[in-house]
Order: C-alpha cells, then structure tokens, then sequence
C-alpha cells in the first residue's frame, strides 16, 4: 500500500518533552515511511461530515489530537500516527478508503485507533472485516442511527436490513426515548445485545465490560455522552454517560485481546465551550491506548493454563455450565454449548455475578442470548 495515495500527514506539533505527541511516531509523508514492527497501535483521523451536510466534524481530528498530543506519555509501547485519511471525490469512496488502509492495519496485527468524523464512518471500518465472524459494537444512544443529510446510513442498512451477514451487532447505552419498540424487538429476535443507559449505569458498567471485551471493532459516538461532560456532540442531551464512564469503556476496550479498533466520532469543534469535548475524546483516546499498551492472554481458548475452571450442574438444562476464570486478572468467561457437529462450543466474556447467577440456579442473559444465537 503506498501510504501517500490514502493518508495525508496531520498539521500538529510534537509537543513538550515527555508528553505523548513527543514519544510516538509520526508519517510526515516520507515515501520510504515504514511502519516499525514493534508498532502496537496507529491512529488515523478521518476529517469527513459530508453525512451530517457540513455540520462542522471535518475539523475534530484536528482539536482532539492537539489535545492528545498534550497528555502525559503513559506506559511504554510504540504508537504511530499516521494522520489523516484522504476523503474521496463520495462517502462511499471514503468508506472503501479507510478499509484499504484498516486492513493493511489489521494483516500487521495493529490496533487502530480513528478520531474524528462522523459514525456512519464506522461502516468503513466494518468493510475490513467484511464477511468474517465479527461482533461490532456502538456506544451511542439510538439502535437506528439518524439520517441527517440525504446519504442514506450505511449502518442502519448493515443492522436492520442483513441477510447471510456473519457479523454480531451490539449497542450500550441507548435511550429508550430515541428507540422504538419495533427495532427493540428486532434486536431481540436476531438475538443482538442492547443494554440500556441506566441499565448500564446501575452496574458501574461491570456488565458491559465483558460486551466490550468480546467486540471486534468498537465505535463511540459522543452523543452518548451528557451535554455537561461533551457540549460539541453532534446531537447533545442533557442525559447520558459521564466522562468519567466513557473514558472506563475505552480502557475496557484497550484491555480487550479481541478489540482491532475503536473510533470516536460526532465531535462539532464550533460547539465547544473551553475545548471540553475535544478534551474528553482525547482522554478516552489516552485510555484506549493505555489498555492496549497493557494487554496480557486472557482467552481461555489459547492460554488455558493462566485459567481455572468451574463446573455448576445446572437442574433445568441437566447439563454443566462451565466457567473459567482468568487467576492473573480475576476476569471471567463462560462456554455455551452448540449442539451441531460442525460448531464448537462458544467461549464468550462474563462477569463473576453470572458465575454466582449460574450457582444459584439462574441462567445468566448472555449464556441465554448466546445459545439461542448459536444454535
């Protein structure tokens, strides 16, 4: 891939000595730029709003990275920014773009890490992993994502209108006000996950963590969170996650051994009051990058030594549930059975209320989504 036809280097300095734009490396359009090896993480800005007809998204790769590149250095580990996306002459162009260069990204084993522009940008990040088994998750307030120019939602096609397509969709954090029951109930017969913003809240986001850990791209619109902690959300409320949650979730999905990428998206740097939301994206952007940096085995499938196991003979089902737990980090995870031959059994991601759920004779949401799911 010649990284000059798709990416175009970002307008930023470096910053202070011991700061985080001082340790990473950047692509400065050198046409022998290369990528070096030990390389964990890339971010790239996508400055697209032609979804939103201009509303001003265009420019909040520019603000979040200024204001990234200003935190403290974190842990150690390497970090390229390769900068900005070039858009295409139409969104579908910028789409199939950013899955040229996601996907180069994803044959490395890099993670990727996409500021800026708006959600429907996320489907351009799916294209990559197009026909592979592949759970993609959102963090916004709608199942139906709103159309606001005359493009119509690439995501609500992808969700709503799939037919034979493997992937897995999940939302955290709707708002039952902004959801219908139509798609609520299509949500549950095609077995999808949607938890619901005081659902999520009322646990601390302990039972979202495991949604997360078993998500393959992430994406973050900052209409999820509440207008007092991100003022330039595209579409600001007065409810919806703190700062300090939507900065847990990134760093959830930074720990996950599954997560390729994460995307934070719907910033409208003209709408900002002191840079605040600018400020939180490049927070979460830090958190998710942090995770990454610390990420150790924790998949029961290819490190089971670092596992022990926990059998509870279920009653109702006249069958083990099986449970495993992670003794380096004290997360857990649990196996849902197929009963066709040509599917193994499903390892997904739990919480230690699940285990106890299961030992009190009750079965868990997520074994229960899962197995009709697989079978």
């Amino acid at each position: 891939m010649n990284m000059a036809d798709y990416l175009i280097p970002a307008n930023c300095s470096a910053g202070k000595h011991g700061n985080f734009g001082d340790t990473i490396i950047m692509y400065q359009g050198e046409p022998d730029f290369e990528i070096p090896a030990s390389t964990k993480i890339a971010i790239i800005g996508v400055p697209e709003d032609r979804f939103s007809d201009g509303a001003g998204e265009i420019k909040s790769p520019g603000v979040i990275r200024k204001q990234m590149y200003a935190l403290s250095a974190g842990v150690q580990g390497t970090v390229v920014d390769l900068g900005n996306l070039r858009t295409g002459k139409t969104l579908t162009d910028t789409y199939y773009g950013l899955r040229d260069v996601v996907s180069e990204l994803y044959q490395r084993n890099i993670v990727t890490l996409l500021i800026g522009g708006t959600l429907d940008l996320f489907y351009g990040n799916y294209l990559a992993v197009e026909g592979q088994k592949a759970t993609l998750t959102s963090v916004a307030p709608q199942l139906r994502l709103p159309v606001r120019g005359a493009e119509k939602q690439p995501l609500n096609s992808l969700t709503f209108d799939q037919a034979g397509v493997p992937v897995h969709i999940c939302n955290i954090g709707y708002q039952s006000y902004y959801v219908s029951q139509q798609d609520l109930d299509y949500f549950n017969d095609k077995h999808f996950e949607a938890y619901r913003l005081g659902e999520v809240r009322e646990g601390n986001l302990r039972g979202s963590e495991p949604v997360i850990r078993d998500s393959d791209l992430l994406a973050i619109s900052m209409d999820a969170v509440k207008y007092s902690d991100a003022p330039a959300a595209s579409n600001a409320s007065p409810n919806g996650f703190t700062g300090e949650e939507i900065c847990q979730a990134a760093f959830f999905a930074g720990l996950s051994h599954r997560c390729r990428s994460l995307g934070i998206f719907d910033v409208i740097p003209q709408n900002d009051l002191q840079d605040i939301t600018a400020k939180l994206a490049a927070q979460m952007a830090w958190y998710f990058i942090e995770g990454v940096k610390k990420r150790n085995p924790d998949n029961p499938g290819d490190h089971i030594q670092n596992f022990k196991k926990y059998l509870i003979y279920f009653d109702q089902l006249h069958h083990n549930l099986c449970f495993y737990k992670n003794i380096q980090t004290e997360r857990w995870w649990m196996e849902v059975p197929s009963i066709s031959d040509n599917r193994d059994n499903l390892i997904i991601a739990c919480t230690q209320e699940d285990y106890v759920k299961a030992a009190e004779q009750e079965i868990p949401d997520r074994w229960w989504k899962t197995y009709q799911r697989i079978n």
